[in-house]
């Protein structure tokens, strides 16, 4: 399951709502609508418990919320041992000229039309 303000069902947002009311959070009124005033009550309740303030309601978070339940524990990530250097030893690299494209002929140009002569008179 997961709360958003884009996403959500009335009947868990509810829930969170009067929880997080009884907890001293106003999320607004407790209509299921998960609107501005509900997102801020959770990253309220997330900066408290020292979460990651995101506004949005998952599993987790809603069993903190609801029911109480501590916060999952956090693991560290994981270090990457740094990338070891190997030297290679680069043979020269040897430049070719560049070749010459053909250059390119322009199209002949066909003459020109003759205009008929104006008649005299």
């Amino acid at each position: 399951m997961l709360l958003t303000h884009k996403r959500a069902d009335r009947v868990s947002t509810v829930r969170v709502q009067e929880a997080l009311r009884d907890k001293g959070y106003a999320s607004g009124h407790t209509d299921g609508r998960y609107g501005i005033t509900t997102m801020k009550a959770v990253v309220a309740f997330q900066n408290d418990n020292k979460l990651d303030p995101t506004g949005r309601v998952d599993d987790d978070l809603f069993a903190m919320i609801v029911d109480g339940a501590k916060a999952p524990a956090k693991k560290a990530p994981a270090k990457k041992a740094p990338a070891k250097k190997t030297e290679a030893k680069k043979e020269p690299v040897k430049k070719e000229p560049a070749k010459k494209a053909p250059a390119k002929k322009a199209p002949a140009k066909k003459p020109a039309a003759k205009k008929p002569a104006a008649k005299k008179g």
